[in-house]
């Protein structure tokens, strides 16, 4: 009898889609997900698992966590976190989940050819959630603003949020992912569409993953976003700000 492969489902985002509510979803349940549905859940070293994209990345654009963690490229760090990353991707898991939307931002083949090879021991799946690309724009203008990031004119940016930025760029994201793991391997999320149905991406990420959504754990109101932590005050200043900026 032939051994059920293990596999990986890679959660890529995009930012500003619900990621981290899917993930704080995901930690909050990993026991009864695990017992009924057998899946395990990636645990990071870093905030929403972003060095997986930072041992893939090869310096070619920047990241905001770039900054954050400047010594991403040193041997030492790349290392380390190789060894955290290898230890669960080889362990038993019969399904192992990995959330992050720092892999998104990985575009060239070299970057996905690294990340293949960290997940070489199992068969991927790539789930990404694409949003309208203006609303995308705005709403990572805002956050980028609220984090302290200065908008930029240089479209090699992270933080070029004009109409034909890169970011929103969803046919090149697509065609890497696609160019790596195989067509059917790679399956879409529409954002609208599932807020519009469900008021939540959970249920839509997880019919890509499990056989039924009909008992998964409570989602409803499962709602984590650090761009609504600045004030209510704070908010339509920044709004008018970030037209100004993305209109020019």
């Amino acid at each position: 009898m032939d051994q059920v492969p293990r596999r990986a489902i890679l959660h890529i985002g995009t930012h500003k889609t619900g990621t981290t509510s899917f993930q704080h979803w995901l930690r909050i349940h990993h026991e009864r997900l695990a017992l009924e549905h057998g899946i395990d859940i990636y645990e990071g070293l870093f905030q929403n698992n972003r060095e997986i994209a930072l041992l893939c990345a090869d310096g070619s654009k920047q990241y905001p966590t770039m900054r954050r963690i400047p010594e991403w490229n040193t041997e030492h760090w790349q290392g380390h976190v190789a060894q955290h990353v290898l230890s669960q991707v080889e362990g038993p898991a019969e399904t192992l989940v990995i959330a992050s939307e720092t892999l998104s931002f990985l575009r060239n083949p070299a970057e996905l050819s690294a990340l293949a090879k960290l997940l070489t021991t199992r068969e991927v799946t790539v789930v990404v959630t694409l949003r309208e690309r203006n609303d995308y724009l705005r709403s990572w203008a805002e956050h980028l603003t609220r984090d302290g990031f200065t908008l930029s004119d240089d479209p090699n940016s992270f933080a070029y949020v004009q109409p034909d930025s890169w970011l929103a760029d969803y046919d090149s994201l697509l065609a890497a992912y696609r160019n790596q793991f195989g067509q059917e391997s790679v399956r879409v999320v529409d954002y609208e569409a599932e807020i519009l149905a469900h008021t939540s991406v959970i249920p839509g990420i997880m019919k890509h993953i499990v056989a039924t959504t009909d008992n998964l754990p409570e989602w409803h109101g499962v709602f984590k976003n650090s761009s609504k932590q600045f004030s209510e005050m704070q908010k339509p200043f920044l709004q008018r700000v970030i037209h100004r900026l993305t209109r020019r």
